[in-house]
């Protein structure tokens, strides 16, 4: 059923319904311009509001835009039909206006031109161009005064031009050069730029026996390019003047207007006109290996390659500049490479019409449409780029039997998802790279991501310097890097964020990262003006499940794995999952896990701005729920033989975690937000989370109501971060305060950990006799609990701590070995790496002075299970402990028995960036002689000189933690005690790495 409501738009806007006219006010007219630039495609809602604002005299509030959609759909269809609106319909996110074929002149021009250029028969071709001409009433747009209707007039305004261009080109063919003479100088003065009408005119001139004027036309255009532009006229002109002048025959007239395609010559053919890639304004940056990786794909025969990517990755802008460079090869691609956009298309069966205009093959719809189309092209060699093809995949089948039809076609495909056809090669636009973590300046501005983001700056903020050698340049570099971070790499938003460095600095920017993407370029189509209409184009393309199931994903933070959102979402969920794959909004990485899918930043934001507060509620909930259950199947294998792949585990789930903390103490569910901090305390302690683990605690504490076994329990992980952090009398406060509650409810677990925390405070602050009674108070507390609780672990360590507290007491002799020592043994059973290495750093204290290799084993042996279980604050301690023994002992030992001072100062530069990374000592229950360090360090710095030592400090904080185990156990045996795991083998002492997540 016909709706009979069309709409003039070249010249000013009229709407006509079977009624009559339509008489439409300025602000109703603005309304209509702005959803008619993109009809039959959705506008959401707030780009329809930029459009609005872009009229300064109208109101572009919500509410306004609403009543405004609500008056002009009354305008335009009085009596809506039984199935209700059908001319303006509300389709999530926005507006679509629904017109007939051929009710939008603009449209209906359009086709004529393309029918036009595609058409063999000039003549037909000739009547086709002046249908379209005839179409125009005058300026597009006319009375539409908002820049997006300006802009959009003069595209269309240049197609005019095009279309008065071809007319000229069919009339030169068709021997009407005569009246064209007369027709042609008033167009050219009026676009004295054009030199195909200018060409045309100087042709037309000579045709009538007129040479001296057309040379005179050609050399008023050249001295107006020069004067103007400074440049020449093109080749073809200046071609063509050259046969003017000597009067070449081929210039001459046809004898009698053809009546089907003339034969070469000047007057270019329908196939000569077919345009050309267009030329970017700007460089390509940071897709060297993309390109490479392409060219290479085509060069080595794959005839079918789909560019995918996420929404604003770059995939067209990486499609055109391969095609461009493979197009050079005149040999491999004779016929060029040729554009075919498709994102104006709505309907899969317009996807080869489309290919047929734009490579002018005649019929390009209807009966034997598709044959004339393989006939053309089977013996050609072009290369097609078809931009745009995600929200038309019913036609990846007409492209694949297309190239499997035509032996010498290669087409580039950019989509948001693959096309799922034989032949069909994928590559993946990835966003740019990003600046690493603790990356020096260097690798800042080497980054691709930071690279792209500077050039762009450069347009629109010339003065901003991002010289690493200025303080404000570094300072300024550290923020551009934070944004282009934040911003995932994702080119379209770097840069939308760079245009706005015009009325913001770098640091204001990064704290209006929203606002920065919500508005773009005018040159750019409508889903590509900010980062959000990308966004929505993105979502519009999904059905039911996969949005809902996207705008789920936003409770997600760094990831999740398949196990997990099954737990969250339901054992169907694999589908859902894969369509987001395919469509570039979730990404998947190989771990040693298995697959991990994630969001980038941005999408998860534009899913957290979908997702209703009810729905949220619920999604939360959900995963909170599944994360507490992983991390207390997690927690008890921290203190066994497994625990290093526990803790890689959880440390890939720690911000999820973070998350679920911080979602059940917004919502007031402080017995799961409890569990979950006591679940998680150990791994944050073994880490380094210190900051992150306390506020976490801290917030769980501060809940009232909590049942009193979950506020034991937080109290004591609370307890624990304050110690680590150097906070001994208010971690003491804390567990006295879990020991009064454990013991008047008689929580037996509680009562043994507050107790032997409440022994390890006072054995921080120097009250060793005091720590001894609390830590034997706590054995056999710990030795009661259950054999599958927490209690043999807590036995283990209690038997080390009263260990160390018998040495602070000056009791150093045998039963200060003994407890160690059954520590040892304790931990070692269980393959208990932590509790092992506490041992082991004691003991190696003890044997320092008597038995400096036996110390060393023990040294060795610690700094390696330090390692494999991520303990940074730990593996500080010991590399100071082995820059200690390696430097001679105490005070007395002579400077020249120092051994190899160059590693021990690359030692030393490595503990302290392992300390600064946690940010604090954490082990304050081990006893260290901070003179005796700074003795060892002052005769290291004495053997190498301020700088030798300066410099191999410097190597040290930069090693990654691997080569820092290397260097602090090389030439020593296997370490015994637990199997070891691999130690992490890309972790930089200064970097990113495990315990930087979150602090």
């Amino acid at each position: 059923m016909t709706s009979g409501v069309a709409v003039h738009v070249l010249g000013p806007v009229e709407v006509r319904t079977p009624d009559g006219p339509v008489p439409l006010g300025a602000s109703l007219r603005t309304l209509l311009a702005a959803l008619v630039v993109d009809a039959g495609r959705v506008v959401p809602a707030d780009v329809l509001a930029d459009r609005l604002q872009d009229d300064g005299d109208l109101d572009a509030a919500p509410s306004t835009v609403h009543s405004y959609v609500s008056r002009l759909r009354r305008r335009l269809e009085p009596r809506p039909g039984d199935g209700g609106w059908r001319v303006l319909t509300t389709r999530a996110p926005g507006y679509r206006l629904v017109l007939d074929d051929d009710a939008l002149d603009a449209a209906r021009f359009g086709r004529l031109l393309a029918a036009a250029r595609a058409d063999d028969d000039p003549l037909a071709a000739r009547e086709r161009v002046a249908g379209a001409l005839a179409l125009w009433r005058g300026p597009a747009y006319a009375d539409v005064p908002a820049a997006f209707a300006r802009q959009e007039a003069v595209r269309l305004h240049g197609q005019r031009l095009e279309a008065e261009e071809l007319a000229a080109e069919l009339d030169l063919v068709l021997g009407r050069h005569r009246a064209l003479a007369d027709r042609l100088p008033a167009l050219v003065a009026a676009e004295p730029f054009r030199e195909g009408l200018r060409a045309s005119l100087v042709l037309a001139l000579y045709r009538s026996g007129r040479q001296a004027d057309a040379l005179r036309a050609y050399e008023e255009g050249r001295v107006l390019l020069a004067d103007a532009l400074g440049v020449d006229p093109g080749p073809a002109l200046r071609r063509l003047h050259q046969l003017v002048l000597r009067q070449d025959p081929s210039l001459d007239a046809p004898a009698t207007a053809p009546t089907a395609a003339p034969a070469p010559g000047p007057a270019p053919g329908p196939a000569a006109r077919r345009p050309a890639l267009p030329t970017p304004a700007t460089p390509l940056l940071g897709r060297d290996e993309d390109l490479a990786r392409v060219r290479h794909l085509v060069d080595d025969g794959a005839r079918l390659v789909t560019l995918t990517g996420t929404g604003g990755v770059g995939k067209t802008r990486l499609a055109l500049e391969a095609a461009r460079l493979a197009a050079e090869d005149a040999t491999r691609f004779p016929d060029g490479a040729v554009l075919v956009p498709l994102a104006t298309l709505d309907d899969a069966a317009g996807v080869l019409p489309a290919l047929s205009r734009a490579l002018g093959t005649g019929a390009t719809e209807g009966p034997g449409a598709r044959e004339a189309l393989v006939e053309h092209l089977r013996p050609l060699r072009p290369l097609l780029v078809l931009d745009n093809l995600e929200h038309l995949l019913d036609a990846a089948v007409d492209v694949a039997e297309l190239v499997r039809d035509c032996p010498h076609l290669v087409v580039l495909v950019t989509s948001r998802a693959p096309l799922r056809v034989t032949g069909e090669v994928e590559h993946r636009v990835e966003p740019l790279t990003l600046p690493a973590d603790g990356a020096g300046p260097r690798e800042v501005l080497s980054s691709a991501a930071v690279a792209l983001f500077r050039d762009r700056a450069r347009d629109v903020a010339p003065g901003l310097s991002l010289d690493p050698g200025d303080p404000h340049g570094a300072d300024a570099l550290r923020v551009v890097a934070d944004v282009c971070t934040a911003l995932a790499g994702i080119p379209l938003a770097l840069e939308l964020a760079a245009a706005r460095l015009r009325v913001l600095s770098p640091r204001d920017l990064l704290a209006r990262l929203d606002e920065a993407l919500s508005g773009g370029r005018r040159d750019l189509p409508a889903r590509q003006r900010t980062m959000q209409a990308t966004l929505d184009w993105s979502y519009g393309l999904l059905d039911a499940p996969a949005q809902r199931l996207f705008r789920r994903l936003a409770v997600f933070t760094g990831g999740w794995t398949l196990p997990v959102l099954e737990a969250v979402e339901g054992p169907g969920v694999l589908p859902v999952l894969e369509t987001l794959v395919e469509q570039s909004l979730v990404r998947v990485e190989r771990t040693p896990d298995g697959l991990r899918f994630s969001v980038l930043e941005p999408t998860r934001q534009h899913a957290q701005r979908l997702l209703g507060d009810d729905e949220r509620a619920e999604v939360s909930a959900a995963h909170a729920a599944a994360h507490l259950a992983l991390a207390e199947r997690a927690a008890p294998h921290y203190q066994g033989p497994d625990q290093v792949e526990h803790l890689r585990r959880v440390e890939r789930e720690h911000a999820n975690l973070l998350a679920a903390v911080d979602g059940r103490v917004a919502a007031g569910d402080g017995e799961s937000a409890g569990r979950l901090v006591w679940a998680l305390w150990l791994f944050w302690w073994m880490h380094g989370h210190l900051s992150a683990g306390r506020r976490a605690a801290a917030a769980v504490a501060a809940l009232p109501d909590l049942p009193a076994p979950v506020r034991v329990r937080v109290d004591l992980a609370l307890g624990a971060m304050l110690f680590a952090q150097g906070e001994h009398a208010e971690a003491e406060e804390v567990w006295d305060r879990a020991h009064r509650l454990s013991t008047a409810t008689g929580d037996a677990a509680g009562l043994a950990h507050a107790t032997a925390g409440r022994g390890i405070a006072a054995l921080a602050r120097g009250e060793a006799a005091l720590a001894v009674q609390r830590l034997e108070a706590a054995l056999p507390l710990a030795a009661a609990l259950p054999a599958d609780s927490d209690g043999p672990w807590l036995e283990s360590l209690g038997h080390v701590w009263l260990g160390t507290a018998l040495t602070a007491l000056g009791a150093a002799g045998a039963r200060a070995r003994e407890h160690v020592e059954e520590g040892l043994r304790l931990s070692r059973a269980r393959g208990d790496r932590l509790t092992t290495f506490v041992a082991l750093f004691n003991l190696a204290q003890a044997e320092a002075p008597h038995d400096p290799r036996a110390a060393e084993r023990a040294l060795h042996e610690g700094t390696a299970l330090s390692a494999q279980v991520g303990d940074l604050a730990n593996l500080s301690h010991f590399l100071d402990a082995l820059v200690v023994l390696g430097a001679g002992g105490g005070d007395g030992a002579d400077v020249a028995d120092v051994a190899d001072p160059e590693r021990l100062a690359v030692l030393l530069g490595a503990a302290r960036a392992a300390r600064e990374r946690v940010g604090a000592d954490v082990y304050g229950f081990y006893v260290r002689d901070e003179a005796q360090l700074a003795s060892a360090r002052a005769r290291v710095h004495a053997l190498l000189g301020p700088g030798r030592a300066a410099a191999a400090e410097a190597r040290g904080r930069a090693l990654p933690v691997a080569e820092v185990v290397r260097l602090a156990v090389r030439d020593a045996g296997p370490a015994p005690g637990p199997a070891p795991a691999p130690v992490p083998a890309a972790v930089p002492v200064t970097g990113a790495g495990p315990a930087a997540a979150a602090r």
